[in-house]
């Protein structure tokens, strides 16, 4: 039987409202279920036999914080499910809460050896362009959320050069490269006209310094060591591979719950594929 699967989210999730008012995070309840930032995805995995968990770690905070949070998180399911491991499908920035977390604890409690496998959906692997933009060009943002009481350090930590200088560091290639068998990629491409309209000036750069992408993560700069990638979700923006569908999509002709069986089908094959 497959161990308990963890969805891991990204940065600045944005159903944290709702999820602090109608506690989405591992609601039994289907309909709650689709507001969470997996939109009906850990339903479905357990209607097909699975045992699947969403994660909880703080909102755009540093990712050593949330590394530390969702290492706390899967020891929770770990008693909660007396598994011996578990595997953690991530999106976005979870991938690398999901490394530092394991390079971290490397030594301490070695939580690596309790993670079965990592698969990661547009994870920022070699950083993004837009917080790269963001940080330059809008450096008051993050003492605006600093005010308003919101760690945002998680910003600088998704930048070309932060995420260069981890995976550059010598330690961190040794131990990775270690784990090499449990890691899988997966990188999301849409085009211009169908991106999220708040993504397309995000879309415009990234495509301009890495290439193809999804609004926020080019193909490029998902893949983990430039290995291991299980490929591309085509037609699929940041917000799609999620199970969320936006206006925006109707030029590419796909229905709300076209989009969403597709999704649902993509995560299903992961799961299937996990030890």
């Amino acid at each position: 039987m497959t161990f308990p699967i963890v969805l891991a989210h990204g940065i600045a999730r944005f159903d944290a409202l709702g999820d602090k008012i109608l506690h989405l995070d591992n609601t039994p309840d289907p309909k709650l279920d689709c507001l969470h930032y997996f939109k009906c995805i850990r339903t479905m995995l357990n209607g097909r036999g699975f045992n699947a968990w969403h994660s909880s770690v703080p909102w755009a905070a540093g990712v050593n914080v949330r590394a530390e949070q969702l290492r706390l998180n899967v020891l929770d399911i770990l008693k909660k499910t007396n598994a011996e491991k578990v595997n953690i499908i991530a999106h976005s920035m979870g991938g690398l809460d999901a490394r530092h977390m394991m390079f971290k604890d490397r030594n301490a409690g070695r939580i690596h050896e309790k993670i079965a496998s990592l698969v990661t959906i547009s994870t920022p692997h070699e950083g993004s362009p837009a917080p790269d933009w963001i940080l330059e060009n809008l450096p008051e943002v993050p003492h605006i959320l600093k005010d308003l009481g919101i760690a945002a350090e998680g910003l600088r930590d998704l930048t070309t050069a932060e995420c260069a200088k981890f995976n550059n560091d010598p330690q961190v290639i040794a131990f990775e490269n270690a784990l090499a068998d449990r890691v899988s990629t997966y990188a999301g491409q849409s085009n211009l006209l169908s991106t999220l309209g708040v993504l397309k000036p995000f879309y415009m750069l990234i495509k301009q310094h890495q290439g193809p992408n999804d609004g926020l993560v080019s193909v490029q700069g998902a893949k983990w060591r430039k290995r291991n990638h299980g490929g591309v979700w085509n037609h699929t923006d940041h917000l799609n591979e999620l199970g969320h569908w936006d206006f925006d999509q109707i030029t590419s002709g796909e229905s709300q719950e076209n989009l969403l069986a597709r999704i649902k089908n993509n995560y299903l094959a992961i799961a299937q594929s996990l030890p």
